[in-house]
């Protein structure tokens, strides 16, 4: 997404950067500069390093995406310039920034109206905050439907929030129903997992690719016919909207969450009952059976709508906007930025064997784990 940004400002005729924390190995760009302060995370004296180099590299409109280290100087900034935070998820501790700096902020983004409902309510000056739905830029689609066949993408790894623990189940499902496509496995999984994949029916057609260039997961997908998001908290569903621009058809739980947002029932997608397993294989037999009722329709969905174009709209009229509002003169903004201090997180005082065991748990009921979807860095 901010990649997206940076191009799309770029071409607009801004002096664009991308400022990471770390030093960047993936990032690949020639219209705009990647800068970073060559740090691991953490580090304490991340705020006073930060300020320098906006001192060195003064910007008219920082926006700031969810980094801790990072969030810290916003208090700090002169009032030269103008500050906007992007939240990208409904868990508290990604928005609860927001909050707090809300005065020091000329605009606040949300990427969803699943994110922005969160905390709307809570502002002081909720005309503040903006929706902006992400993008991304697809690649050509060339394949026929003669082409595609009965196969499935899931892109969760073994993480039980985004539904692994779901697949085993519904892997044996499917295999009731006689099902003949295969299963595309992406994301990081432990070999404790992966032991658990092989032993189900069929493993022969589950294939995992592990932790793969995004050129890959669009190949597959082209050629695939479903994306399975099962997600219990998908704040957006960047995933979806990528996986519908190369032809796959999202079969969902049935949640508000962000999904909803993207995917219209029965016209750019399939929905099932939360933990009905029976019902979610149905719906991906009937998807793959009718493939051709969706195909056109998905596409259109998310190049149409979900593309850097159209998300650069946003921002670039947020940007104006705010560019013509009185300078704010934030809070301590002659001081100098504290030392960081990594946020106390209770979950990671528990045992490491504890917290795995609960993973799990939760896991395995899409309910709970749907109940317990904000709790993320408690």
């Amino acid at each position: 997404m901010v990649l997206s940004c940076c191009r799309q400002a770029a071409r607009a005729g801004h002096q664009a950067t991308m400022l990471l924390l770390h030093e960047p190995t993936w990032i690949k760009s020639g219209s705009f500069k990647v800068s970073s302060l060559g740090l691991k995370a953490g580090v304490a004296d991340t705020p006073k390093i930060l300020g320098e180099w906006l001192k060195d590299n003064p910007q008219d409109v920082v926006l700031f995406n969810s980094c801790d280290e990072f969030d810290v100087i916003i208090p700090y900034l002169p009032s030269t310039t103008k500050c906007i935070y992007v939240v990208h998820d409904t868990a508290a501790i990604y928005w609860k920034k927001a909050l707090s700096e809300e005065s020091n902020l000329e605009a606040i983004i949300a990427v969803s109206e699943n994110v922005a409902g969160k905390f709307r309510h809570l502002l002081k000056e909720p005309e503040k905050l903006s929706i902006i739905y992400n993008g991304c830029v697809f690649p050509e689609l060339q394949i026929s439907n003669a082409e595609r066949n009965d196969d499935l993408v899931f892109l969760g790894g073994d993480n039980p929030s985004k539904g692994a623990f779901d697949i085993l189940s519904l892997w044996k499902a499917l295999h009731g129903t006689g099902f003949k496509g295969d299963l595309q496995w992406f994301g990081n999984i432990s070999p404790k997992f992966i032991n658990r994949i092989k032993a189900l029916p069929n493993s022969e057609k589950i294939h995992i690719h592990g932790h793969v260039s995004r050129d890959l997961i669009f190949s597959t997908a082209a050629s695939s016919k479903v994306i399975l998001m099962l997600s219990r908290a998908e704040s957006f569903g960047m995933v979806t909207v990528e996986a519908m621009g190369m032809g796959c058809v999202p079969v969902a739980w049935d949640l508000e969450i962000g999904t909803k947002e993207i995917v219209s029932a029965n016209k750019t997608g399939l929905f099932a009952p939360l933990g009905d397993i029976k019902a979610l294989a149905k719906q991906i037999v009937y998807a793959c059976e009718n493939y051709q009722k969706f195909e056109a329709q998905v596409i259109e969905r998310a190049r149409k709508d979900f593309n850097e174009d159209i998300m650069w709209q946003g921002y670039q009229l947020l940007i104006e906007r705010i560019a013509n509002l009185q300078p704010i003169n934030r809070s301590k903004q002659n001081e100098e930025p504290p030392k960081f201090e990594r946020p106390v997180r209770r979950f990671q005082f528990l045992p490491a064997s504890l917290r795995s065991t609960i993973r799990e748990f939760v896991g395995r009921s899409p309910v709970l784990g749907y109940w317990l979807r904000d709790k993320r860095g408690w």
